[in-house]
């Protein structure tokens, strides 16, 4: 079934027995890489979906496609084009560096992350590019910023619970990885279905 009325609304996450394996291997993963190395991962999966979005013609930039759902993608976000993916990285990474500040001042964020206010909107273009490049930098300064990031203060993710920063920098390449596979599939589909 390809419907797209059929899709789960924002925010209504995974299924649940992948969420419970999703947040042992997140565990895993925040507790055995260095920040060195998850940010090493950022930039490499940053780069890979920069490199695969600027080969594409501005109309298949713009062109939502339907993708199956994938590992770690909710229902809601299988309807995106590229240029949405790359917005939507943009808004995270954004928030997480600004999470990343605030935690590692000792002070409140100020707001809950909800998924459903992290969603691209359909207008997206190729200023996206250039949007993620800054975003990224902007990112790694204010990551390079953080002495320790094993902060005392956490934030809560909507489907991880309270973060330290190092939870929150390791999410933010895991995240990347996963919309960059769903970047990959979009161009798939775009390829099977022109």
């Amino acid at each position: 079934m390809n419907d797209k009325t059929l899709l789960a609304p924002p925010g209504a996450g995974l299924p649940t027995v992948e969420l419970l394996l999703s947040r042992l291997g997140f565990r895993f993963l925040r507790s055995a890489l260095a920040r060195h190395r998850i940010q090493d991962w950022l930039c490499a999966e940053t780069g890979r979906v920069l490199e695969t979005a600027r080969r594409l013609p501005l109309e298949q930039m713009k062109r939502q496609v339907l993708i199956p759902r994938l590992t770690g993608l909710e229902d809601n976000s299988r309807d995106w084009s590229a240029a949405m993916v790359l917005q939507h990285l943009v808004i995270v990474d954004t928030g997480i560096g600004e999470l990343l500040g605030a935690l590692s001042e000792d002070r409140t964020f100020g707001r809950e992350v909800r998924i459903a206010d992290v969603k691209p909107t359909p207008d997206a273009g190729p200023e996206q590019l250039e949007q993620l490049e800054d975003a990224l930098k902007t990112y790694l300064e204010r990551v390079g910023a953080v002495e320790n990031l094993h902060t005392v203060r956490r934030h809560a993710h909507p489907w991880f619970g309270p973060l330290d920063g190092q939870g929150w920098h390791t999410l933010a390449a895991l995240h990347t990885m996963i919309h960059r596979r769903q970047l990959d599939a979009i161009v798939r589909m775009q390829k099977e279905h022109p």
